[in-house]
């Protein structure tokens, strides 16, 4: 190709990504917008303007075509907010323009990656919502056995990536997560045991900070920051990038669940707790309490085992020896299909109500109680999940990064999840007397990535002993709360 035909391409092939914003007459002669303190404020025309045309890509308003599928979020429960502006940004230049435009007038924040989030905190009525989504740059080098990824991408892009060398970021659970809210709230999955949280395998982040400065934070550099944002959330910036560390895993490993009747529940469970303490750290275990779609419950064990299928199957032998279960659904599988395994059990529009808390100690009287509420479970597509922390997460100290749960030994998820608006109400409310009832015997501490609609306080007492020295470092980078729309730490400055 000639030098000339190359630009005449490439140029060709930007214009097909730009699309400019609609043309200055289409823009209001003011827009009314809440600022960072509740307030409502107006923009003028040329203001919107100045700031549509500092962006690469588009500047969304309620009017704009295509508006509403830009906002969406996962959650359906929590998709009905209605923000202002949408900035679509597509690289780190755009995030700048848009925090620095943001606090120029006050206005109010919200972020959004992968839009996973429960809480729906990622979009807020009348605010700035600056959309990572089409910033979904990733590479994985085998030589340093790193991977690089921009704040839009998502898990399965993650994993495709470093399974394409035979290697892992150990990372969530669904697929179409995406990895910045994942990280930044700490990151379990089914090889944490073994390899760490995401956070304990981040290497560096460049984040862009209140003030429209452009960082980078390692173990090198702004090392406070650093310590923050591995599981802090989304309080001290806006990270663009993330670079991790990647683990050498064979594409196959052994993984699936045994299936129980509910008259096997206390049995189960039992054993669930015992197997599941001394456990290898290969082993990734959960157990877990569901519905048919007919309405009848049942009960799963499920297993990944991070190491050769042949050896899982050896650890796995004396758990096979106790229990019948109804079925045994165990056997080799890629690591890329496991990791989707449960994407269709958690489709993009369906109204969720999902709160956890971690659990240090098991009391066998907890299964009457689940047993109980369960039978008054108003939705067929209701979950409850046990996952065992432990191993990898255990070796680092309890304040190596802000992530606050080590030591905890498990992590007791309840998820309800139901199509029709109309039934939210009543989900939402068996939710909360659920996790009212089951208070006596799980901790008052819940990962950040499972926050539903608790409070500020209860975010503090999360964070337990971190939160003091999180605060200090908010009161350092974001002293103004420029970035609450989240799991906040409020800072005292």
């Amino acid at each position: 190709m000639k030098r000339r035909d190359f630009f005449r391409t490439s140029a060709a092939a930007l214009a097909a990504l730009y699309i400019p914003f609609s043309k200055s007459a289409d823009l209001p002669a003011e827009l009314l917008c809440k600022s960072r303190t509740g307030q409502t404020i107006s923009l003028k025309h040329s203001e919107i303007a100045d700031f549509a045309k500092s962006l690469q890509r588009k500047l969304l308003l309620k009017s704009t075509p295509h508006y509403h599928q830009e906002r969406t979020l996962w959650n359906g429960l929590a998709d009905h907010k209605l923000p202002a502006l949408i900035a679509q940004c597509i690289d780190t230049d755009d995030v700048i323009n848009a925090v620095n435009f943001a606090r120029t007038h006050d206005l109010l924040v919200t972020v959004r990656g992968g839009g996973h989030g429960i809480s729906g905190k990622a979009v807020a009525d009348d605010a700035l919502l600056i959309d990572l989504s089409k910033m979904s740059n990733l590479s994985a080098d085998p030589l340093t056995k790193t991977a690089t990824g921009q704040a839009g991408v998502l898990l399965r892009e993650l994993d495709s990536g470093a399974q394409a060398h035979g290697m892992v970021v150990p990372a969530g659970v669904v697929s179409h997560t995406g990895i910045a809210g994942l990280t930044l709230g700490g990151g379990i999955g089914i090889n944490m045991r073994k390899m760490g949280l995401t956070s304990d395998n981040l290497l560096s982040v460049q984040i862009v900070t209140a003030d429209g400065k452009l960082r980078t934070a390692s173990e090198t550099e702004n090392t406070d920051l650093f310590w923050a944002v591995r599981g802090g959330g989304g309080n001290f910036g806006i990270v663009t990038s993330f670079t991790y560390r990647m683990h050498k895993l064979d594409p196959i490993i052994l993984s699936g669940v045994m299936v129980y009747a509910m008259g096997d529940a206390k049995e189960m469970f039992n054993r669930y707790f015992d197997y599941s303490l001394d456990a290898p750290r290969e082993l990734n275990m959960s157990a877990a309490m569901s519905l048919k779609p007919s309405g009848e419950p049942f009960l799963m064990a499920g297993f990944q085992y991070m190491g050769s299928p042949k050896e899982g199957e050896k650890v796995l032998k004396s758990y096979r020896k106790m229990g019948k279960p109804i079925a045994d659904l165990i056997s080799p599988k890629t690591f890329l299909r496991q990791q989707a395994i449960l994407d269709a059990g958690n489709p993009h529009g369906t109204n969720y109500y999902i709160r956890g808390r971690t659990m240090d100690e098991y009391d066998p009287d907890l299964i009457d109680v689940m047993m109980d509420k369960w039978r008054h479970s108003p939705g067929r597509h209701n979950t409850m999940r046990l996952v065992r922390f432990g191993g990898a997460i255990d070796d680092l100290a309890l304040d190596a990064t802000a992530w606050p749960h080590r030591g905890a030994k498990w992590d007791f998820e309840l998820g309800g999840s139901w199509v029709d608006p109309s039934l939210s109400k009543q989900n939402v409310q068996w939710g909360k007397d659920y996790w009212e009832a089951l208070a006596p015997y799980v901790s008052n501490r819940f990962y950040i990535n499972e926050m539903m609609d608790e409070t500020q306080d209860e975010v503090a007492i999360s964070y337990g002993h971190n939160y003091a020295r999180l605060v200090k470092i908010k009161n350092k980078y974001d002293p103004k709360n420029f970035f609450q729309s989240n799991g906040n730490i409020k800072p005292t400055v």
